[in-house]
C-alpha cells in the first residue's frame, strides 16, 4: 500500500477512499471494487445535507499528510491506522458560511484553488510552506466546485472559478449549473460528485446524464482517455465527493 502522492490523482488503482458515511450505495460498489473506505461521519454543526460531506471535514495534503476540520474520532482512528499524519484546522467547523468550509480547496499539481479569505490558517500556512501557487477565487466552496480529472484539467459550474483558471495553465470545462441532487439545496456542486478510483477511471455518484452538458464532459474525459464509471443511482448527487488515498 502507498499513499498517494498527489492529491486527487493515483497513479495506480485505489484501494483506500474517504467518503460520506450515509453514501451507501457508493460504499458498496468501492467495496466490491476492493477499495476500503474511510467512512466521514454527520457533524453536528453541519446542515444536515452536508453534515458527512468529506470535502468539508478532510483534505489529503498529499503523500501521508491530511488536514483536518472536526473530523470524528472513527474517521482519524482509521487515517492513524492507515499512517497518515494529522493536523487539525485551528478553528472548528460551524453552521454557516464561512465557517462550513475551513478547508474547502482544490489541489490540482502545485496550484491551489482557494478563497484566502475563508481557508483556515493552518492550509493558508501549508500552501505557503510548501510553495504551491495560490490561485485565489472568491468562491468559499472552492473543492465543491471544480472537478478535477487530471493535473491541467478542470470542470465546473461556477463563472468566476472558470474565468480566473482559463488564464492559467488549467484547461476549463464550463457547464451549465444544475441537474446535481443535495438534500435541502437547489442544486449540488459538480465537486461533490465524483473522484478519481483509477488513474483513468473517473467515479461518479450516479449518472452524468443527468447533466445538460454531458455531451460536452464526455468528450471533455475522453479527450484525455478518462472514462466515468458510474458508482451510484441514476441522478447524480452531490455526497462530498470520494477523496482517494491509497493506492497499490
Amino acid at each position: 500500500m502507498n499513499h498517494i502522492k498527489n492529491p486527487n490523482f493515483p497513479d495506480g488503482n485505489v484501494i483506500v477512499a474517504a467518503v460520506s458515511s450515509e453514501a451507501t450505495d457508493v460504499i458498496s460498489v468501492l467495496e466490491s471494487a476492493k477499495i476500503a473506505i474511510v467512512p466521514v461521519e454527520p457533524n453536528e454543526n453541519l446542515p444536515r445535507g452536508i453534515a458527512s460531506h468529506a470535502d468539508l471535514q478532510l483534505l489529503h495534503l498529499g503523500g501521508n499528510s491530511v488536514l483536518t476540520a472536526s473530523c470524528s474520532e472513527k474517521s482519524t482512528d482509521m487515517l492513524n491506522i492507515l499512517g497518515f499524519e494529522i493536523q487539525n484546522t485551528e478553528k472548528c467547523l460551524d453552521f454557516g458560511y464561512p465557517d462550513d468550509c475551513l478547508i474547502n480547496a482544490e489541489i490540482i499539481g502545485k496550484n491551489i484553488i482557494v478563497n484566502p479569505d475563508t481557508i483556515d490558517e493552518k492550509l493558508m500556512a501549508f500552501a505557503e510552506e510548501n510553495n504551491y501557487n495560490i490561485i485565489a477565487v472568491k468562491q468559499g466552496y472552492a473543492k465543491c466546485s471544480v472537478l478535477a480529472v487530471c493535473n491541467d484539467a478542470i470542470i465546473t459550474a461556477d463563472p468566476g472559478i472558470a474565468k480566473i483558471l482559463q488564464s492559467k495553465e488549467i484547461e476549463v470545462l464550463k457547464i451549465k449549473e444544475g441537474g446535481i441532487f443535495l438534500e435541502g439545496y437547489d442544486t449540488g456542486f459538480i465537486g461533490g460528485c465524483g473522484g478519481m478510483v483509477e488513474s483513468k477511471i473517473l467515479g461518479t455518484s450516479g449518472s452524468l446524464k443527468s447533466l445538460k452538458d454531458y455531451d460536452n464532459i464526455k468528450d471533455f474525459l475522453r479527450n484525455r482517455n478518462i472514462y466515468a464509471e458510474n458508482l451510484g443511482g441514476r441522478m447524480l448527487r452531490d455526497i462530498g465527493g470520494i477523496l482517494p488515498l491509497c493506492e497499490e
